[in-house]
């Protein structure tokens, strides 16, 4: 029962807090339609910041996840949080969209913190229950990333699209301020850490040559990368989409973009099942293959079906995620998660911050309903690549 307990005050705080996070990473994809509009941009513009900004969150995660296996992973989530509310109070005055673009690019480093200090910090809370622990912790990303568009949407309708950070900031404050509780309890895992050995370059250096090396860790972080591509870049033109071709208007379409990522949360729990079951490797294929035809229909689709179709891909999709996740936590050992996760928030962000420069290029180029054929093309890639 203390077991339980202790789980539960460590764990429910930390769930929370990745809700938060995947909010706060996920609203600026469905928000791009809104900058667009008010900065006349062109969609290779959008796509351009999309880029910046999930470029930033992924290559954030390789100082973050030496920094989270050397130090004090609540302290570091805790000043990513309070540092990303300070910088969301100035997108309500800065005047011109370079401002905006700048402040985004900060918000996602700051992001970058979390989860390698997140992830190290449960890999060494949890030894006996690690699979449970992370099974709790994604609970809050699966809610978070269902519920961003969602509320992106709503305060744009009523407020403006530059409103939407701020309020976020409301409940990153709070959560930050409920982890530092959970200080006390992680000191005693620093004397840990430094009898393990502490992250340095070197260290980096023997695990970038680890992945190389083993067919298996480097199968994983390719299809980390494809998983991103695909994520990312439909999330920025989904809203995009059924605004330029379906004719709902920016606001409602940000809205609706919540059907693509609400099913994650249950994809997520099958994916994990199946893993176990079946073994990761072919619920990376399966997902990927099941995807890629709902994505090459969509464009062909009525409204109603195509909102249908993005639910199914939205709910397929993540089962792929889940399975990644769990390879790596077999693969790598305990005391180099911090590096482990690093280097995944790179291969997935990093990677996937290619997808909306692409997609915008393509989209100015040949119509916003193209931009979904290189998503097929990258899905297929990944489905290959594990069914192989």
């Amino acid at each position: 029962m203390k077991t339980v307990k202790k789980m539960g005050f460590t764990l429910l705080p930390l769930s929370a807090s990745h809700g938060v996070m995947h909010i706060l990473a996920t609203a600026l994809p469905a928000l791009s339609l809104l900058v667009k509009d008010e900065f006349q941009l062109s969609n290779t513009t959008i796509g351009l910041l999309s880029f910046a900004f999930a470029a930033a969150i992924g290559f954030g995660g390789i100082p973050s996840g030496m920094l989270s296996d050397r130090s004090d992973g609540i302290k570091l989530i805790c000043i990513g949080f309070f540092s990303t509310a300070l910088l969301s109070a100035f997108l309500l005055i800065v005047p011109n969209f370079l401002s905006v673009a700048l402040i985004f690019i900060a918000i996602g480093f700051l992001l970058s913190l979390y989860h390698p200090a997140a992830l190290s910090y449960i890999a060494k809370s949890f030894s006996e229950t690690r699979g449970k622990a992370y099974g709790v912790h994604e609970l809050g990303a699966s809610i978070g990333i269902a519920i961003a568009p969602l509320i992106a949407g709503f305060i744009s309708l009523y407020y403006g699209w530059r409103f939407v950070y701020p309020v976020l900031a409301i409940p990153a404050i709070f959560i930050a301020l409920l982890l530092i509780r959970l200080q006390r309890d992680s000191k005693r895992y620093r004397k840990e850490q430094s009898r393990e050995g502490q992250s340095n370059v070197t260290d980096l250096i023997v695990f970038f040559r680890q992945i190389i090396k083993t067919g298996s860790i480097r199968k994983v972080y390719i299809t980390e990368c494809i998983f991103g591509f695909v994520f990312v870049g439909a999330l920025t033109f989904v809203p995009v989409f059924l605004d330029e071709a379906k004719g709902l208007g920016p606001a409602l379409a940000i809205t609706v973009t919540c059907v693509f990522t609400a099913g994650g949360a249950i994809g997520k729990v099958i994916g994990g099942h199946f893993s176990d079951l079946r073994g990761e490797r072919k619920v990376m294929a399966i997902g990927f293959f099941l995807t890629a035809p709902l994505f090459f229909i969509l464009p062909l689709l009525p409204l109603s079906w195509a909102i249908l179709t993005l639910a199914l891909a939205g709910t397929i999709l993540p089962t792929v995620l889940s399975a990644i996740i769990s390879s790596v936590g077999k693969e790598i050992e305990p005391s180099r998660t911090g590096i482990a996760f690093g280097f995944l928030l790179l291969a997935g962000f990093g990677f996937g911050s290619i997808s909306p420069l692409i997609l915008g290029l393509v989209s100015d180029s040949f119509g916003i309903s193209a931009v979904f054929y290189p998503i097929v093309v990258a899905i297929l890639i990944g489905g290959l690549l594990n069914s192989a």
